[in-house]
């Protein structure tokens, strides 16, 4: 465990100037649009846009700093320090996921903050429109822990396609680029070909899960988890694939 902190540690330093520079990017561009409405330049609305800005921005820097974060393990030099620790394979890995989690958490919450603060007439707006603060911070939460799960996925299938990259001599973004989608395709398969064995699982009632009869009556979503469940076995599949191939890669290259 010591080691995995170590581990863990050393990532996030890695990770201070990048999310501490986004953060304060967001925070400028909201003050700047807030200091825009408040001179009446420009209306409420253009407060939308401009918490839209990173919001879509954040999946996919995400997404880099998924691929980055193993990168720089390379670039650095670092990657060959691992075998005199030495570290099994999902210990690299599980610590760069928490890693990316925690960025995410950080960056998320610096886009709500800045929300409340210098969007307060947008906030008042949409809280007339939600049932109360409550059930906001409900279904956020469970919205927030949603993203947790499908962000690991992507993390996950991100490393075996760098890892697997790294095996061969030539061509490594095009082999990146087919581990990718012939992983999320085995995983697929693997969802539906497991399918039967877990349909005694019910559906999980989205509806009653996130209290949206108090927002409309009469609405109701589902969520059939018998295929979810073969899919998340065979992620898990992966994350283990891909720190045996991180532990051969390492002492074949080392």
């Amino acid at each position: 465990m010591r080691r995995f902190l170590q581990l863990l540690k050393k990532d996030l330093q890695a990770s201070l100037l990048p999310v501490g520079f986004l953060s304060g990017i967001t925070i400028i561009l909201f003050g700047i649009v807030r200091l825009k409405m408040a001179s009446s330049a420009w209306p409420m609305e253009a407060s939308l846009a401009v918490i839209a800005i990173p919001l879509v921005f954040l999946p996919l820097w995400l997404l880099w700093q998924s691929f980055q974060t193993l990168r720089s393990e390379w670039r650095e030099d670092t990657v060959y320090t691992l075998l005199v620790l030495p570290v099994p394979g999902w210990y690299v890995m599980t610590a760069k996921l928490l890693t990316i989690w925690i960025e995410y958490t950080v960056l998320l919450a610096v886009i709500i903050i800045g929300t409340l603060t210098f969007f307060t007439p947008l906030v008042r707006f949409g809280m007339q429109v939600v049932p109360g603060i409550s059930w906001v911070l409900r279904n956020g939460i469970l919205l927030y822990l949603g993203s947790l799960c499908a962000l690991a996925s992507v993390v996950i299938f991100v490393q075996l396609a760098f890892v697997v990259s790294k095996m061969v001599g030539r061509l490594q973004g095009l082999v990146a680029l087919w581990t990718l989608i012939l992983s999320g395709w085995l995983v697929d398969r693997l969802g539906v070909l497991l399918e039967p064995a877990f349909r005694w699982l019910p559906s999980l009632p989205l509806h009653k899960l996130f209290r949206l009869e108090e927002l409309e009556q009469g609405v109701v979503a589902e969520w059939n988890l018998a295929p979810e469940i073969g899919s998340w076995i065979g992620v898990l599949a992966v994350l283990v694939l891909t720190s045996y191939l991180f532990e051969h890669y390492v002492e074949v290259n080392g």
